[in-house]
């Protein structure tokens, strides 16, 4: 810990804002215990508490950090980014052999938002050969505005990203979104390469298809009420209400939704599929003669879409794949997004949200349960998180749908001349929304 000072006074020539920073912050000791590992080095033990539950992060090995780190760096960087960003300082080993591995020319940017891990590293490590290295620019404060601003200008395809995942266990909860941000870049990185070769033959083979681009129908239901049906299990609440409103209001299902529609006789106007699995298949099995037009993003499974026999129209999301980019849709992540999307386009107003739950309330997947053979009850998952709840109480969700969430969300700020209702009755509070019964938004506005 003798290395303080001289670390210290790096960093003032690096960032005096920083140094001044440092210099007056008090670590909170009760959160972080200073484990030395089996080579003698040290990893940091970090405790988290959230207001519900505590969970517990090593910030690097407890036994070779440094041969640990040395992995990361070699499967995570490479020579062909000039520029390079990475979340998460740690106790600096990683930086260290990352740096090894970059061109003399190349810059490492490292982003990081704790500054008591920061200021604990500079205390148990000599970190005088990285943080004199030219190569090194520091974007580490307690200004999560200032920090977002410069990550997010740093940001593109030329530069290359990776996070230090324990770093973003070490985020503090006043930095929630920050954190959020961080955790889906992640999961979704890993998500999107599995998919890759699928989503190639889908779009290969729906391509063949003939039929007209949904963009047809943009602004042909101006300011007529348009509900966005999901499938989360409030849905078995209120769907049967919306045979009241059947020619009132533009009902547009997302596909796991179908079934449970018609079900109670409900036909919905419109339904759509974009997830790549022919387990889609189920959404639509034993239905595949409809007359109700289907809506497929054009790398959705080709299976299921090659299955159903009714009307289709197909959607695209990327400008290089249709001649007309003002056809093309934002999809957000979710079947549900897209068709929010496609119903803004649609020039829908009022927006309704049935079913939208964004969180397994009463600790169940979807309406009329296990749709796709999974437990009723849904079980405790890696990325579960906690949400408010519509009327303040606290639900289980995972990163997925709170991405969706806060795209929704977004979503609605974008558009402040619509109006959105969230007639779910039970899941997440959206922001932005007025909430109310479907009974209630029935009395108010069909008539």
């Amino acid at each position: 810990m003798e290395f303080f000072k001289d670390n210290l006074d790096l960093i003032r020539k690096k960032d005096d804002i920083l140094y001044e920073k440092l210099l007056e912050l008090d670590i909170d000791d009760k959160n972080y215990t200073i484990i030395e590992t089996k080579n003698r080095k040290y990893t940091l033990k970090v405790r988290d508490y959230d207001g519900i539950k505590e969970t517990v992060t090593f910030l690097h090995s407890k036994y070779n950090p440094e041969r640990e780190a040395a992995n990361f760096a070699k499967m995570q960087f490479d020579k062909k980014s000039r520029i390079n960003i990475i979340y998460g300082f740690g106790l600096g080993y990683h930086i260290e052999k990352i740096l090894e591995i970059l061109d003399i020319d190349d810059i490492l940017y490292v982003v990081d938002l704790n500054l008591e891990v920061f200021k604990i590293a500079l205390k148990l490590n000599n970190l005088r050969h990285i943080l004199s290295d030219k190569r090194l620019k520091l974007i580490i404060s307690d200004d999560e505005k200032w920090v977002a601003k410069k990550f997010k200008n740093l940001l593109s395809d030329e530069n290359k990203f990776v996070i230090y995942p324990p770093s973003i266990k070490t985020i503090p909860n006043k930095y929630s979104y920050f954190k959020f941000l961080m955790e889906d870049w992640n999961m979704k990185k890993s998500i999107t390469g599995k998919w890759v070769e699928l989503l190639r033959d889908n779009f290969e083979k729906n391509k063949k298809i003939v039929c007209e681009n949904i963009g047809v129908l943009f602004n042909s239901y101006k300011n007529k009420p348009i509900i966005i049906v999901s499938a989360g299990p409030s849905l078995n609440k209120n769907k049967h209400l919306l045979k009241k409103i059947k020619g009132k209001a533009f009902i547009f299902s997302v596909g796991s939704a179908l079934k449970p529609l018609l079900k109670v006789g409900v036909k919905p106007d419109m339904f759509c599929i974009i997830d790549p699995s022919p387990i889609t298949y189920k959404q639509i099995e034993g239905f595949e003669d409809l007359d109700i037009p289907l809506v497929f993003l054009n790398t959705a499974s080709a299976y299921t879409v090659s299955k159903y026999k009714g009307p289709k129209y197909v959607a695209v999301n990327r400008s290089s794949e249709r001649e007309k980019p003002e056809y093309l849709i934002d999809m957000g992540g979710s079947v549900a997004t897209a068709v929010m999307d496609m119903a803004i386009k649609f020039g829908g107003n009022p927006i309704v949200f049935i079913g939208q739950d964004l969180a397994f309330t009463n600790g169940e997947h979807h309406a009329d349960g296990n749709m796709y053979g999974e437990e009723e009850k849904v079980k405790s998952l890696p990325n579960m998180r906690k949400i408010r709840g519509q009327n303040g109480e606290i639900l289980d969700t995972t990163l997925g749908l709170l991405s969706f969430k806060y795209w929704i969300e977004n979503k609605i700020k974008d558009n402040p001349h619509i109006e959105f209702i969230n007639a779910t009755e039970g899941g997440a509070y959206i922001e932005g929304c007025k909430h109310m019964k479907l009974q209630e938004f029935i009395d108010k506005y069909i008539k």
